[in-house]
């Protein structure tokens, strides 16, 4: 009789299991398509790992790129692009940052406009030139074309991103620029003697 019951038993676990999958099979699954998950859309959860904000850091500040002495030649710029959870994400799209003085005393701090980069961050090459592992953000050297920044002044950088198909994201960060007279000294002092030939054996 024990052993009528487990038969019992078993053939009725199997009918609820053979019924579930006929269930599911008619509901209209099939096989490689993407459906939702708890509701959210294949899009939507591209949207979750895709930048919704971009962050210039205090990090940005203009330094000398050659070398040769301590006048900066260009900004050092340190981005790091947000997800919808505010965490470090890695980007694919263009970097561009416009370059303001700055204007005091005024709803629109944006003065003149001086220069502008753009910077295309699209393959692994990139990804690996321009992102910093240890911060989670990406470091890009913006160098002087033309004439240089006006010492003891205070700029205004306006940087914006923008992925295929995706809305631009914009910061805004302010910094000064500020060289000691000593430093400029210097500066002077070893350009002069760089322009000095060295006189020759008679």
């Amino acid at each position: 009789m024990f052993r009528s019951q487990m038969r019992i038993q078993s053939i009725t676990i199997f009918a609820f299991g053979v019924l579930a999958m006929t269930l599911w099979t008619g509901s209209g699954c099939k096989r490689g398509a993407v459906s939702e998950v708890n509701g959210t859309t294949a899009e939507e959860l591209a949207g979750f790992y895709s930048p919704r904000d971009i962050k210039v850091l205090p990090f940005t500040k203009p330094r000398s790129f050659d070398m040769k002495d301590d006048i900066p030649d260009g900004i050092a710029v340190s981005l790091r692009p947000l997800d919808a959870m505010n965490d470090p994400i890695k980007a694919y799209g263009t970097f561009m940052f416009e370059l303001y003085a700055y204007r005091p005393a005024s709803g629109d701090r944006k003065g003149q406009w001086l220069q502008t980069w753009t910077q295309p961050v699209l393959d692994l090459d990139d990804q690996k030139k321009f992102w910093e592992r240890v911060t989670s953000t990406y470091e890009f050297q913006l160098t002087w074309e033309g004439q240089p920044l006006q010492p003891q002044q205070k700029y205004l950088l306006v940087a914006s991103f923008q992925a295929p198909g995706s809305d631009r994201l914009f910061d805004e960060y302010e910094f000064e620029f500020r060289i000691t007279r000593e430093d400029l000294m210097n500066a002077m002092s070893e350009e002069s003697e760089g322009d000095v030939a060295p006189a020759g054996r008679d």
